[in-house]
């Protein structure tokens, strides 16, 4: 079996709470297995090998022969290479172990790509750290074989994608200055939060909220920071949007 792997590891703080991403498809691009794994705290360094080598494990469990491996780790991949040297005892028996494993495969290139060509791994490896946890998106290595595919099944997989979602969609609303209550009923106060992902939160008053919503829609095209005035006569109710 051939496979094409995308690899990916960080660390918010460096050291810090860190994540590895893995993303495995066959050689005709179906994917298999993408995973974000919680590594609790470590280096930015130490999380990008520890991707390699759960993809390595899980490439070997499915028994392939080729692979196709690609990181945005420059340092990972000259190192792997042989074209930089190991100098850090951290990553010492890392290295050693990833080559041991390399080694069991009949062929494999490790090669650099840019971040941009590695989204996927990288948000799976954020998804991991946001929710302090494993998370599986998709596995279908067991699929044909009488296994469940747990793209479907796996409990992990809906908490993936809620993680997915709220990280990908919520827009943050603040309100700067309450509407004026003679005029506004809304029980919204000063520096009261709305978070708004799939639905939009209780406590905006319906005449502010056509304008709140275009501006969160305008956020989450990247369009940055803005503020908004209800449009209610008198209500004088601001809100930031970011």
């Amino acid at each position: 079996m051939d496979l094409q792997i995308h690899i990916d590891g960080g660390a918010r703080g460096n050291p810090g709470p860190a994540g590895a991403g893995v993303v495995l498809t066959r050689g005709d691009g179906s994917p298999l297995l993408e995973v974000g794994y919680y590594l609790g705290r470590m280096t930015n360094n130490v999380a990008e090998y520890t991707a390699l080598l759960r993809a390595l494990e899980s490439a070997e469990q499915m028994g392939a022969k080729r692979l196709d491996i690609a990181s945005d780790s420059e340092l990972l991949v000259r190192q792997i290479n042989g074209e930089y040297r190991v100098r850090n005892e951290g990553l010492k028996d890392l290295f050693a172990e990833a080559c041991d494993r390399l080694s069991r495969f009949s062929q494999w290139r490790l090669r650099h790509v840019r971040r941009e060509a590695n989204a996927r791994a990288d948000e799976l490896a954020n998804l991991a750290m946001d929710a302090g946890e494993d998370v599986v998106v998709l596995d279908r290595r067991g699929a044909g074989n009488g296994k469940a595919d747990q793209s479907t099944t796996n409990g992990a997989t809906a908490r993936a994608r809620k993680s997915r979602s709220s990280a990908v969609h919520e827009v943050r609303v603040c309100c700067v200055q309450p509407p004026n209550e003679e005029v506004c009923p809304s029980p919204c106060s000063a520096e009261a939060i709305y978070s708004f992902r799939d639905a939009t939160p209780a406590g905006i008053c319906i005449h502010a909220a056509p304008t709140i919503l275009q501006a969160v829609f305008a956020a989450r095209d990247g369009s940055g920071k803005q503020e908004v005035t209800c449009a209610r006569k008198g209500c004088r109710a601001r809100f930031v949007v970011q």
